[in-house]
């Protein structure tokens, strides 16, 4: 004979399913925004070795100013957390600056690495070239332009790059920054300030993320005059003007 559960009984198990069913989506809902505060892209340090979101960003193999390659590593490691964790807000401007003795890399005014003269023969490059290879590697993964960013794209344009360099630098541009010849920036007529694009150079593949912060070129035939540091960054700066794929992102 089955067993009748009193008003009660019922009332209570009722309960039980839905303080169960709320726990279980209570769980789930910060579970969801906990992964949304993680960065989208984690920085890990495997000895000399930096990775964010498990590509190879850098490899130091020498102390430079530091007392270990270790210590130095470790430096970096944490500058580059503290970027992806705590992203600045506002302008951000990736540049490196150029000394006699090494060429420091910066988001914003804060410094990120610096490449040494060991550095560049370690990896048979000139430290300015290096420097930029690693910089432009980090702001790749910084604005998510590896996997999956395809959707982002809100228009493509193929056209003529020129690039200018130290002769402007500290004029004004268009959004009155002070033009900097190794900042990833670049010029373009009509395309928003600010706007973060994707440049592609389709005979070598490479590419170069850059911020719209200035207006130009002026020859009509050109579509976007890039700053030195993203020439350089793609090999387009010995020609002076090729081809390119301007991807603008969202």
């Amino acid at each position: 004979m089955p067993i009748r559960m009193s008003y009660f009984e019922k009332f209570m198990k009722g309960i039980s399913i839905t303080l169960i069913l709320s726990l279980a989506v209570f769980i789930f809902s910060n579970s969801v925004l906990a992964n949304k505060s993680i960065p989208g892209r984690m920085v890990t340090r495997n000895s000399g070795t930096i990775h964010i979101n498990g590509r190879r960003i850098m490899r130091v193999r020498h102390s430079g100013d530091y007392s270990s390659i270790d210590e130095r590593a470790e430096k970096i490691y944490k500058r580059l957390s503290d970027l992806f964790i705590h992203p600045p807000s506002g302008t951000i401007n990736f540049y490196v600056s150029p000394e006699s003795k090494q060429v420091n890399a910066y988001c914003n005014q804060k410094l990120l690495f610096s490449v040494y003269p060991s550095d560049a023969s370690l990896n048979n490059s000139e430290m300015l070239d290096l420097a930029l290879l690693w910089l432009n590697q980090i702001q790749m993964e910084f604005y998510r332009l590896y996997d999956g960013y395809e959707g982002r794209v809100v228009n493509k344009i193929i056209g003529l790059a020129s690039w200018y360099g130290p002769r402007f630098s500290g004029r004004a541009t268009a959004c009155e920054e002070t033009f900097n010849p190794y900042a990833f920036t670049a010029a373009h007529r009509t395309l928003p300030i600010g706007s973060i694009l994707l440049i592609s150079n389709p005979d070598n593949g490479k590419r170069v993320v850059v911020r719209v912060n200035d207006r130009g070129p002026r020859s009509k035939n050109r579509e976007i005059d890039l700053s030195l540091a993203a020439a350089k960054t793609i090999g387009i700066h010995q020609n002076g003007v090729d081809n390119v794929t301007i991807e603008v992102i969202d």
